[in-house]
């Protein structure tokens, strides 16, 4: 359960927040996906360069459902759910004059209405602390199930609390919104009543509190993004008020990465009973959450992971993070900081020039690094642009060489339809000593195609020409990969055939590449690497709610042949989604990454994640402790 109260900063961390992050211009063939994932309008925020992780505020015993608030003398006032070792019975109630040395008041002196003192069969989970003036309001659920609320001395936290009657049975996760002289009850995932003034009961009849649903009129969501209209969150509902409008707080465990990301979600109205917003994801990791006014006015989040948040930055210990105000009004974590545990949090793009999606690196002859990818925001449009080339020496500095490649003599009839120009991919082939370039075209009303080019000069800046007189295959997301006996092509979710000595055509039949489930390693974007004997697959997957909050990662399986099946596909590179791997000069090993999801530290620009494959089956990812940021 969560808080909302007035509070002064307590953290070196909580600088003054960055200015949003400008949106993506959209392209004229934007069309083809209005909705794409990778819409700028539900991205959180860009870290700054500088920003550190979030550190714990409270470390003195494990805690869950962490809930904050503050008095007007200064006072900062701590309780949850008791965890592990220690006292767990009644509410555990902790303060502190600077939120960084804290002073244990518990279990509280709660009385009434059935409730004994000191009674150590009461176990409460997700107890809530308010301060209004001069009171100290705990919420609760007793052992019965039944929403209390009990009532005491902000100045006396150690004192007599007066409990009142089962306000509601069957609640968890209770709060209470102090608005003025009116007091409302909250708990569960969004569920609100208003309270009599001695608050002995409901003063009116239980409401849930959703997203209005007239927002998704034009564009219901589908499939994953179901939740979006369902609820705000699932668990630890709390309410505070912020320029003018009501905040409805709750969290919700989505599965983004693969893993139990339990974040923090926010909808607004202008009243407490709504029409409220779409949710939006605040803080990610953050767990039911507290939102606190600071001194200067800002706003705070309290950050409480659970432990089974793989990619939290620590669990069951109590954070502070700084809001900042997007400019379409949206509350979300400030730049200074990040809440993310994985070698991408912490990482910065390499090219900001331009938009980049779907990048790709390849080793050359000359000991260049040479890029290419998705340019123009979701790819050129027929007949602008085409493929564009960078070179590197260090793979830190990055080198524009202009279009290799333009959409003039293709050879293909579009008749007309809309077409992007889609993830290009630029391979050095040693047997054939040059580089080849595949390419997609999505066609509207058609699908997509790829094409198979080959450098006639033998270096990265071409001319190219078309080994066939049309596309290659159907299908997109084209992968060239040179093994001992010969050249491979891999495209789509992993459709696999040996190119012929033309270069033209498939030698034998295509087959496809699955893990031992028979699933794809990734829907799109495969890429493949060998490390000591082993194939390494890759694959781009979706997790979690699909346009909205879910990520973009890259899936990976291996085998000892390169048919398979490969291993049961699991978690590379958090975020990394459509990429290359690739062994650089020294004998590390990269992940290209664009940014395709709303919790990415960066949105469509390039960058390189380090990952490790010093385990012959497996790819490790570094974390934050573990790397030096760029």
């Amino acid at each position: 359960m969560r808080r909302t109260a007035l509070a002064t900063l307590l953290l070196t961390a909580a600088a003054a927040p960055l200015a949003a992050q400008d949106a993506a211009k959209p392209t004229v063939a934007d069309d083809i996906f209005l909705d794409h994932p990778s819409m700028d309008r539900n991205a959180t925020v860009m870290p700054r360069p500088e920003a550190q992780p979030v550190a714990p505020v409270f470390a003195g015993r494990a805690l869950g459902d962490a809930a904050l608030a503050r008095a007007e003398d200064g006072r900062w006032f701590l309780t949850g759910t008791t965890l592990r070792t220690g006292q767990r019975h009644g509410v555990s109630l902790w303060t502190s004059s600077d939120g960084r040395d804290w002073t244990a008041h518990g279990p509280a002196k709660i009385s009434g209405h059935g409730i004994r003192v000191g009674d150590t069969s009461e176990r409460y989970l997700a107890p809530s602390v308010t301060v209004a003036g001069d009171t100290l309001y705990l919420a609760f659920s007793d052992k019965t199930g039944c929403a209390r609320v009990a009532v005491g001395k902000a100045a006396s936290p150690g004192g007599a609390f007066a409990a009142s009657p089962c306000l509601i049975d069957g609640a968890s996760d209770v709060s209470l919104f102090v608005d003025g002289g009116a007091r409302y009850l909250l708990w569960g995932g969004g569920w609100i009543a208003k309270l009599a003034p001695d608050l002995s009961r409901l003063a009116e009849a239980p409401r849930f509190l959703k997203p209005d649903q007239a927002l998704f009129a034009k564009s219901p969501p589908i499939g994953k993004d179901w939740p979006v209209r369902t609820h705000v969150g699932r668990s630890g509902a709390a309410m505070f008020k912020h320029d003018g409008r009501y905040w409805l707080a709750a969290s919700d465990v989505t599965g983004r990465l693969r893993t139990a990301t339990d974040d923090l979600f926010l909808a607004s109205a202008p009243t407490p009973y709504g029409p409220f917003s779409m949710r939006m994801l605040a803080v990610p990791h953050a767990g039911q959450s507290s939102i606190v006014t600071l001194a200067d006015g800002r706003l705070a989040a309290s950050y409480n992971p659970d432990c089974d948040d793989a990619f939290a930055l620590f669990c069951e210990q109590v954070g502070l993070i700084p809001l900042e105000t997007a400019p379409d009004g949206r509350l979300r974590q400030a730049a200074s900081i990040l809440t993310e545990d994985s070698a991408v949090a912490a990482r910065s793009p390499l090219v900001t020039s331009e938009t980049m999606r779907d990048p790709s690196v390849t080793l050359g002859h000359d000991g260049y690094y040479y890029l290419v990818g998705t340019l123009d925001g979701y790819g050129y449009h027929r007949p602008e642009g085409g493929v564009k080339l960078w070179r590197s020496r260090d793979l830190e500095t990055w080198e524009d060489r202009g279009f290799v490649w333009q959409w003039q003599d293709m050879g293909y009839d579009f008749g007309g339809r809309v077409a992007e120009l889609w993830a290009p991919e630029i391979r050095w082939v040693e047997a054939d000593r040059t580089y080849y370039l595949a390419f997609s075209v999505m066609e509207r009303g058609v699908g997509g195609k790829t094409w198979l080019y080959r450098s006639t000069s033998g270096t990265a800046a071409g001319p190219y020409e078309n080994v066939t007189d049309g596309h290659f295959v159907e299908g997109i997301d084209g992968f060239p990969f040179e093994d001992d006996d010969g050249l491979y092509f891999l495209w789509g979710g992993g459709s696999i055939g040996k190119l012929n000595a033309a270069r033209d055509g498939f030698e034998g039949p295509v087959r496809k590449l699955v893990d031992t489930d028979g699933d794809h390693v990734g829907y799109e974007g495969n890429a493949l690497i060998k490390v000591n004997g082993v194939y390494f697959l890759t694959g781009a997957e979706w997790h979690g709610p699909l346009r909205t909050h879910g990520t973009y990662d890259m899936m990976y399986g291996t085998s000892k042949t390169l048919f398979g099946p490969y291993s049961q596909r699991r978690m590379g590179a958090p975020h990394g989604g459509h990429g290359t791997p690739f062994r650089d000069k020294e004998g590390r090993y990269w992940y290209t990454m664009f940014g395709n999801d709303p919790t990415a530290p960066w949105r469509m620009h390039f960058g390189l994640i380090p990952i490790d494959i010093g385990d012959p089956a497996s790819i490790g990812i570094p974390r934050i402790d573990s790397i030096a940021r760029d």
